[in-house]
């Protein structure tokens, strides 16, 4: 797969010619210096997960605000795909099948096809190992019911971040950066949200935890960075004829609702089927009390 991946991105420098792709990656390497410098990467969040200081409810809520960007990532995937067809206005025909062959491989990992990492690349696969079906076999292992995700009302903030995501559908550069700065979400906060649901009793050795999180971690499938280098040179291949300044400027504001996404607090939300318990356990307390 390494050498497939240097083919294509080598046919990618020429589609663009050598001095035009370095002249974009100065520019991608300073989208790249902002996502890897911002705070969030020392979000209090991400120690309080390590530490397993949420409780299942917290845990619960979390995973459903989560729920509402991983039902629209591989939408975002495919979007791409077909946006990508922008750079042959400033670039020959035909150039957009090297951004669509990376991108493939973001969504065939997406849909459940796999490969061994450092081995032929013999691709195998089942619906069933879908990150979406993992997702939801997930909340199912969380006893969050399909009546819970059916009347669970996601928060401001969560929908403010889902709307940034979905109006970028249209805006090819932003769309891949968007997606790239995903990428790198999902390697910051997963692995301590595995940490944190697996000391609840939730099974997290097999599913969705072990295709997302730190991709050189021998106990999981992960290719996340692989899928954000891919991105950030797709970006490199159409980054020419656009704003800047703009980009750099919406790239910052991504990053910075992410931040909020954390920030929110997930005591409050709680999915129908855990107010129902707790408002139980309450009439229960009270019923008890007035006995005496």
């Amino acid at each position: 797969m390494d050498l497939i991946r240097k083919n294509v991105i080598d046919e990618m420098i020429e589609s663009v010619g050598k001095e035009t792709w370095n002249q974009n990656m100065l520019f991608v390497h300073e989208l790249v210096d902002l996502v890897k410098n911002h705070k969030i990467k020392k979000h209090p969040i991400v120690t309080q997960l390590a530490n397993n200081e949420f409780s299942l409810q917290e845990i619960q809520t979390m995973h459903m605000e989560y729920r509402e960007i991983v039902h629209i990532f591989t939408d975002a995937l495919l979007m791409a795909q077909f946006q990508s067809k922008r750079v042959e206005n400033v670039m020959k025909p035909g150039s957009k099948a090297y951004a669509r062959f990376l991108l493939t491989l973001n969504t065939l990992d997406e849909f459940g096809f796999h490969y061994k990492i450092g081995e032929p690349c013999d691709f195998q696969g089942t619906p069933q190992k879908s990150h979406l079906i993992l997702f939801e076999n997930l909340m199912t292992d969380l006893s969050i019911t399909d009546q819970d995700r059916e009347r669970f009302t996601p928060s401001a903030m969560t929908l403010k971040l889902k709307e940034c995501f979905l109006t970028a559908y249209d805006d090819y550069p932003l769309l891949l950066t968007l997606l790239a700065i995903a990428e790198e979400i999902v390697m910051i906060f997963s692995p301590v949200m595995r940490l944190n649901t697996g000391a609840l009793g939730i099974p997290v050795e097999q599913g969705y935890y072990q295709v997302h999180g730190v991709s050189d971690d021998e106990e999981n499938n992960a290719c996340d960075d692989y899928h954000q280098n891919d991105l950030w040179l797709i970006l490199a291949q159409g980054a020419g004829g656009f704003d800047k300044k703009s980009l750099m400027e919406n790239t910052k504001e991504f990053i910075d609702l992410w931040d909020e996404f954390w920030t929110q607090g997930f005591s409050n939300n709680k999915v129908e089927s855990m107010r129902s318990t707790a408002s139980k356990v309450q009439n229960t307390q009270q019923a008890g009390a007035s006995l005496y």
